[in-house]
């Protein structure tokens, strides 16, 4: 079964590359972390019908299933389905990646085939409030806890994360966890756009801080909104970069906080959504990174940034809060508080240079050679 001695390895995910999300990113990291060691194929949806049916990334086939229709955050293809039930056999182990709309079938189907079958969790669902939204969760959870049920083992970044999961708890006897391997980025181009830009507010003396990804609830950063008043009353120097999409189609949610970004508007400045050497500019270019999630399993550009050296301030919730605790590289807020931010992100100003003796502890939680050696030991064993 096994080609040049090499283990087989399917992964399963709802979005890949060039798909720009913290849960497809994370999977192009660990694929790329891994193709030199196993042989990889990655199954995912084709959400853009620009996109090849089939192609090499690197080392790794991947194959798009073309979907028949989209609803909230996700697309439906029953052709992902027959896809998956004409090449799984011959692979010899089977890694889905939750949350995954065609999670309960694959695994099924799996288990029927008498596949080794694995997952690694990134996050609950949690969606906005609404009748319809809690119908969604309930049908996500379901799916997802038989799956586990099934699964040989599940993973997720870390302990702290699964023992407040909706869908982890109940399998600590199958549980591991560890981060997903994240290649170092190098220094910023001294001469791109994002770095003048932002080279251009340090010369006025201003102190940059940074904060990224989709504008959705989930991620909080209203709650920032409502703390820079107090910030700039204390630290007039301060200013907030937003690398990320505001124009979310499942979710209209910068538009319902406008009336709270047009009091503070003049303090931030929208980048809108980087592409791969722009955000490494970012990061290089920003003083802090924050995080302030209302609910957040691992934030991957909070790790992106600590790891280009800019500590981080974010909130006290399971999952998110774990590299800043473990390294001491940042600061933690109260869920929600935004005062309570406020009063951690001047901190931070004050004390920037304590985070500096962190740094040890930051590469050794972000270690490239032990993740991947943890991510090898999960899935031969």
């Amino acid at each position: 079964m096994r080609q040049n001695n090499k283990l087989k390895l399917l992964i399963i995910t709802d979005f890949y590359y060039p798909h720009w999300t913290g849960i497809s990113k994370a999977m192009l990291y660990l694929v790329k972390s891994l193709e030199d060691i196993y042989k990889i194929n990655v199954l995912t949806t084709r959400f853009d019908k620009t996109l090849l049916k089939k192609e090499v990334i690197g080392k790794t086939t991947v194959m798009r299933a073309s979907p028949l229709f989209s609803f909230s955050r996700t697309y439906f293809s029953p052709e992902f389905l027959l896809k998956f039930f004409l090449i799984s056999r011959s692979f010899d182990v089977i890694f889905i990646n939750s949350p995954c709309t065609y999670i309960l079938p694959v695994s099924i189907l799996s288990k029927l085939l008498k596949k080794k079958l694995i997952m690694f969790h990134q996050g609950d669902l949690i969606l906005p409030r609404s009748f319809l939204n809690r119908i969604i969760e309930k049908i996500f959870d379901f799916s997802t806890l038989v799956s586990f049920f099934l699964a040989d083992k599940v993973a997720t970044y870390t302990e702290d994360y699964a023992l407040s999961s909706r869908v982890l708890k109940p399998f600590k006897n199958k549980l591991s966890s560890f981060i997903v391997p994240i290649t170092k980025r190098i220094n910023g181009n001294k001469k791109s756009k994002v770095t003048l830009l932002l080279k251009s507010y340090k010369e006025k003396n201003k102190i940059l801080f940074g904060f990224a990804g989709r504008f959705v609830q989930e991620k909080g950063f209203d709650i920032l909104f409502q703390a820079i008043p107090e910030i700039i009353k204390s630290s007039p120097d301060a200013h907030f970069f937003f690398a990320g999409s505001i124009d979310i189609k499942y979710e209209n949610f910068f538009n319902q906080t406008n009336l709270i970004y047009q009091k503070v508007k003049h303090h931030i400045t929208l980048l809108g959504l980087l592409q791969e050497n722009d955000l490494s500019d970012f990061y290089h270019s920003i003083d802090f990174i924050i995080a302030p999630s209302r609910s957040d399993c691992f934030n991957l550009t909070q790790a992106e940034a600590m790891m280009a050296g800019k500590p981080a301030v974010v909130s006290d919730i399971p999952g998110l809060r774990m590299p800043v605790k473990q390294t001491g590289f940042g600061l933690i807020f109260e869920k929600e508080n935004y005062h309570d931010l406020a009063q951690k992100i001047i901190k931070s100003i004050l004390i920037k240079n304590l985070f500096l003796k962190s740094q040890v502890e930051v590469n050794n939680y972000f270690s490239y050679k032990k993740n991947v050696k943890a991510i090898r030991e999960y899935i031969e064993d």
